[in-house]
């Protein structure tokens, strides 16, 4: 039976309390990790980590660098957004609390040097929280912001180059392609930007919101929406190429391969569905909740889907077959997990570690962090 707009929302203050309870709890000693990710690039991985953003060796989980080095002396915030690496930079975001009774928090994006830490820049004029990262392209940042506009900042120094304002908060990430941008908006709108300047180029409107970034395959695009369905979007003029629908809201992002769509909506199915015609090729139901969307292995043949319960799900991309699990009690995963080589990485949140390594062949556990020890030493 499907359900209103109203009988979901709560869906959303949970979540969003998650978010709030994080970016609040950090003076009192919180500890899990934002609702966002992680990003692991030549080996290392890269995670916001409340009060501070830290650089792991994805080999070993030793840390690299911190940024700040120490959160007495340089209060940046609680770090909560999945960061952007490039060649030159890291840049992530934070918010820092309010400094007095009449002043207010500031939503920073700090620009760092990728292999030191070392700040290069800032900019702190949106008007709201970031709630997943931005993107690298084209000489620009571009990331969203619950204030409803889509920044683009010069990637060298933080310069706003343009502002587009949607009719909304802007959670998702954006997309680029070429001279394109592509970003969703809660305001139920899928936008195409020019690159250079923000100008809209066409948007593609539904009954639901976007909170996803969309994935591109032979000039299509796909994305699910709140309003339970996924979309197929032609990437050059936005008319709709098919939709199909799924029990609940499409909140993660989808993932592509060789023809087949692979998403997941919240009430915990995994959909296959054919890229070219929307039809279903396999369903598997699975026994919590899912928000983040699936990530696949560089071949295609495994994908893996974290749950808000804390289990991570191996699966056989042919016929949604669960190869293993990897379970986390107390914790929750509500961001995509990363695979990179023969290793996956998750982000828990609540659990008594914060990051973990697995292989990808069976789940078995490569490192945490912080550390078990570590971990025991600061309760």
């Amino acid at each position: 039976m499907k359900q209103s707009w109203i009988q979901r929302w709560p869906i959303t203050l949970v979540v969003l309390s998650v978010l709030l309870m994080s970016v609040s709890g950090c003076a009192g000693g919180a500890r899990p990790m934002s609702w966002t990710g992680l990003t692991v690039v030549d080996e290392m991985v890269y995670a916001p980590d409340l009060e501070q953003f830290r650089v792991l060796n994805a080999a070993d989980g030793e840390p690299v660098w911190v940024f700040p080095k120490s959160t007495e002396d340089e209060r940046r915030g609680v770090f909560y957004v999945t960061p952007a690496v490039d060649e030159k930079h890291v840049i992530v975001a934070s918010q820092v609390p309010a400094s007095g009774f009449f002043s207010q928090a500031k939503n920073v994006v700090w620009a760092l040097e990728r292999d030191t830490g070392t700040l290069l820049w800032r900019f702190d004029e949106a008007g709201g929280q970031y709630v997943e990262g931005g993107v690298v392209g084209g000489g620009l940042f571009i990331i969203g912001n619950s204030d409803g506009n889509v920044y683009a900042l010069d990637v060298e120094t933080g310069t706003p180059r343009w502002v587009f304002e949607t009719g909304h908060r802007v959670w998702a990430t954006p997309l680029i392609v070429s001279d394109t941008v592509y970003v969703g908006s809660m305001d139920r709108h899928l936008y195409s930007l020019n690159l250079s300047d923000g100008q809209v180029q066409w948007d593609f409107s539904t009954l639901g919101a976007f909170a996803s970034e969309p994935a591109m395959w032979n000039d299509t695009l796909y994305i699910g929406a709140f309003d339970d369905k996924l979309y197929a979007v032609d990437a050059l003029t936005g008319a709709e190429r098919w939709h199909f629908a799924g029990e609940n809201w499409f909140w993660g992002d989808v993932a592509v391969h060789d023809g087949t769509i692979y998403a997941t909506d919240v009430n915990g199915n995994v959909h296959a569905v054919d890229a070219e015609t929307g039809e279903q090729i396999w369903h598997q139901a699975l026994d919590a909740p899912l928000r983040a969307g699936p990530v696949l292995t560089e071949d295609g043949s495994q994908m893996f889907v974290g749950s808000e319960n804390g289990t991570l799900y191996a699966m056989d991309t042919s016929d949604g077959f669960v190869m293993w699990r990897a379970e986390n009690d107390k914790a929750q995963i509500l961001s995509p997990p990363v695979v990179s080589g023969s290793n996956v990485y998750v982000a828990l949140l609540y659990g008594e570690a914060r990051i973990q390594a697995l292989h990808v062949d069976n789940g078995r556990e490569i490192w945490v962090h912080p550390p078990a020890v570590e971990a025991a030493a600061n309760e």
